[in-house]
């Protein structure tokens, strides 16, 4: 068979590249290993239970992409002002930060060092900004912007836990892509001033949104899972199909064929423009009719972490009114606790609800390797340890396990990814896409974006990778 594109994986990604090469009337074959779409935007159901793999959120600085997206999944995508909260000082605190319980939490010698610390890095930064660019961790990025005693507290612990190293063995990409830095800034800089007038004063919804984690996000009353199907069904009734449980076994990007079992049946289709790649680097150079010592030797170094998401199904309504919280804590297993019932009803039975409780880590690892009952248990004993239940409230588990969540920034990173992705790019025949396929921690609609500037430029028979493409409204 022939397509004008073929798609491997139907993530968001690479369904919102498929959807507007539909859309102009192009033929397109998207093939997904899993039995849904979605990639990490899935959901699944157990029990009367909706739940997404880990916390999710659908939220975006681009306009014109929000309206578009909200259009394509319908009313069932709904607006919401975000609740979430972090466990820290033992104590349950919004986030983003309330100046009044940040202060009522922290010893108050703290609170002083750090509002004088990011004082005197106010001051230094005239002296500093000619070496802006000289920073390359994200410690050097955050004691930058906010000063080494934030850095202890708001930074060091939480990411420290969540990589698995310190966040001097981080790039200050991620940061860089992460954050809306005049927007931090301008969040601490109103800070600080309420620390000298002693203002103890919540915050505005507007001075949350400039806030990590902050502002409205839209969800669909199902789950995540609602836009990439949304995606899904409009590229079908375009007559251009979409393969679940297919496994890709062979890529040619000279002779642009891809060759796949489908069904219990070996197959193979050819791209007569182009084959986008969304999977992992490191598998699209394995199933590739080449090699090269260079590219052989940067995969050696470039990880993706991987996730593990244990959810706890309670007797209970709920748990409390935060969507999401996050532990720095590293005596507490998980990183991050989401309850989706506080975001929809649906997604649980009355009276029950369910946590899901996320976990970073590396496969083959020693978290990894733990038998999913060990996880469950060690889960409930940290959540009980946080008061968030107590176990005779837990009625029933699931454990679930992806690969490739996060690319992982180390500071030599970007070498690499630039190695093996113009290796894989170098017929203008293939090219790779989205978070996992170009090695890019990208949040939904920064997928759905490239995703779309992909399909643009192929349309224009303009064959350029998007290796530097600069996301235009960055969102946290």
């Amino acid at each position: 068979m022939k397509y004008d594109y073929i798609v491997l994986g139907a993530g968001v990604a690479g369904l919102a590249f498929a959807y507007k090469i539909a859309e102009h009337g192009k033929s397109v074959l998207v093939l997904e290993k899993e039995n849904r779409v979605g990639g990490l935007s899935r959901t699944f159901s157990y029990r009367g239970f909706m739940f997404d793999l880990c916390a999710h959120r659908f939220h975006s600085a681009n306009e014109t992409l929000l309206r578009e997206v909200t259009e394509i999944v319908g009313p069932s995508f709904e607006k919401h002002a975000q609740r979430s909260r972090i466990y820290m000082f033992n104590k349950y605190l919004k986030y983003p930060f309330e100046l009044h319980e940040v202060i009522g939490a922290m010893p108050p010698f703290e609170a002083v060092q750090a509002a004088g610390s990011y004082c005197l890095n106010l001051l230094l930064k005239r002296v500093l900004e000619k070496h802006i660019a000289s920073y390359k961790s994200y410690k050097d990025w955050f004691v930058y912007h906010f000063g080494h005693k934030l850095y202890t507290v708001m930074c060091r612990p939480y990411a420290t836990k969540v990589w698995k190293t310190g966040p001097s063995n981080i790039s200050a990409d991620w940061a860089d892509q992460r954050f809306q830095t005049p927007n931090v800034t301008k969040l601490m800089q109103k800070t600080v001033r309420k620390l000298i007038r002693l203002d103890l004063s919540s915050y505005s919804l507007e001075d949350q949104a400039l806030a990590p984690d902050g502002g409205e996000f839209y969800h669909g009353v199902t789950g995540a899972h609602e836009i990439p199907d949304a995606f899904c069904e409009r590229i079908r009734a375009m007559n251009c199909p979409v393969l679940t449980d297919t496994q890709v076994t062979a890529i040619s990007s000279r002779a642009q064929r891809v060759e796949y079992r489908f069904m219990d049946r070996q197959r193979a289709a050819c791209a007569r423009e182009a084959i986008v790649s969304t999977i992992p680097l490191h598998a699209c150079y394995a199933l590739g009719d080449e090699e090269d010592v260079r590219v052989d030797a940067a995969l050696r170094d470039l990880r993706y972490m991987d996730i593990i998401c244990v959810y706890l199904f309670l007797n209970k309504e709920k748990v409390s009114n935060a969507h999401w919280i996050y532990f720095p804590d590293k005596d507490v297993i998980f990183n991050r606790s989401a309850e989706f019932k506080t975001i929809s009803r649906e997604m649980a039975p009355a009276n029950e609800t369910a946590l899901c409780l996320d976990i970073t880590c590396f496969e083959g690892d020693q978290t990894w390797n733990q038998t999913d009952s060990d996880l469950v248990a060690a889960c409930v004993d940290s959540a009980e340890r946080v008061g968030l239940l107590t176990k005779s409230e837990v009625f029933d588990s699931a454990v679930v396990r992806a690969n490739c969540a996060y690319p992982f920034y180390d500071l030599a990173y970007k070498t690499k990814v630039r190695e093996v992705v113009e290796f894989l790019e170098r017929d203008k025949t293939l090219f790779c896409l989205g978070r996992t396929g170009l090695f890019r921690y990208n949040n939904t609609d920064n997928s759905i974006e490239m995703g779309f500037e992909l399909a643009k430029r192929l349309l224009e028979k303009r064959k350029e990778s998007l290796i530097d493409y600069t996301i235009a409204h960055v969102s946290y």
